[in-house]
């Protein structure tokens, strides 16, 4: 009896002041991040969680922060960082692969490319919505079947199938590491052309999506090869068939299931180093608020 009233007062006390007490560990999550001292052949990321405002609340988002020693970068923030733009010490470049508003949020993306000098990546509606916005020089445009290197990072899109104008898929290249973004994209024919495999792969296992599922997430998964896949977009049923799919193929691949705002370094990606993941929390204060907060999109 007493453990339960403990633990009813530890919920308490969570549960109270939680809004100023979730912007602080946000802002500390990501400050541990950029500060992380990353060592060369490492890569840190770090998955932004599920949204907490508006009519997006609740749904797992597609937005992560990636660190290696030279570079960081962001992939489809949305609006998840508009409070913690202080918190942005450094950022190369901003990827966008859509304009629906659990992706990509003009207010924020202005807002983290005037704090960072960024450039920002983005599909052509995506690209619209900033020009005349941010710097000429920082904007770029991308179309499907395109690749391009700024600043030593390279970037290979494709055409996502999704429903809106110019939705685009990456395979985004820097200091060694090939990441692999499939957007909330059903699946297309062209990840089937991938020669390369790559190390980490981010896909979409269904909920809010109208066109990712497990089973596409798991064709995706296929076609990239990745020595780590991490699960984003669903609900925890869905990610769990996801993850089951791929432990029960012939993939030499490892799942790792997000919890929100962990760092996460697979820290030896790589076949010569084998496959051991190593997990760091930013704070299990933090991740105990961000759960209560969103408690109808708990990850197990």
């Amino acid at each position: 009896m007493k453990i339960l009233i403990l633990i009813s007062i530890i919920i308490f006390v969570l549960m109270m002041g939680t809004t100023p007490a979730l912007a602080k560990e946000i802002s500390d999550a990501i400050t541990n991040l950029l500060s992380y001292d990353i060592q060369d052949g490492e890569l840190a990321i770090m998955w932004l969680g599920n949204h907490h405002k508006g009519s997006l609340e609740g749904h797992a988002s597609a937005g992560f922060l990636l660190r290696t020693s030279n570079y960081a970068i962001a992939i489809d923030p949305s609006s998840l960082l508009l409070d913690d733009i202080d918190s942005l010490d450094r950022l190369d470049a901003i990827f966008i692969t859509h304009d629906h508003g659990d992706h990509f949020d003009p207010d924020t993306t202005i807002a983290m490319q005037t704090k960072t000098g960024s450039f920002v990546i983005a599909d052509p509606t995506s690209a619209s919505m900033l020009s005349g916005k941010i710097p000429e020089d920082k904007l770029i445009q991308i179309e499907p079947n395109e690749q391009m290197t700024i600043s030593e990072i390279t970037v290979d899109a494709f055409a996502a199938e999704h429903p809106t104008k110019t939705p685009l898929i990456y395979i985004i290249e820097f200091d060694g590491f090939r990441i692999f973004h499939g957007s909330d994209s059903g699946f297309v024919e062209d990840l089937k052309n991938i020669e390369s495999r790559v190390h980490v792969a981010m896909v979409p296992t269904g909920d809010p999506s109208p066109t990712a599922s497990p089973q596409v997430a798991f064709e995706m998964t296929k076609a990239t090869n990745p020595y780590v896949v991490i699960p984003m977009h669903g609900n925890p049923q869905q990610i769990q068939e996801f993850s089951n799919l791929v432990e029960g193929s012939d993939l030499q691949t490892t799942v790792i299931i997000p919890s929100p705002l962990e760092i996460i370094i697979p820290s030896e990606v790589v076949p010569e180093f084998g496959l051991l993941s190593v997990f760091v929390l930013s704070s299990g204060v933090g991740m105990a608020i961000y759960l209560l907060r969103n408690k109808n999109f708990v990850y197990i």
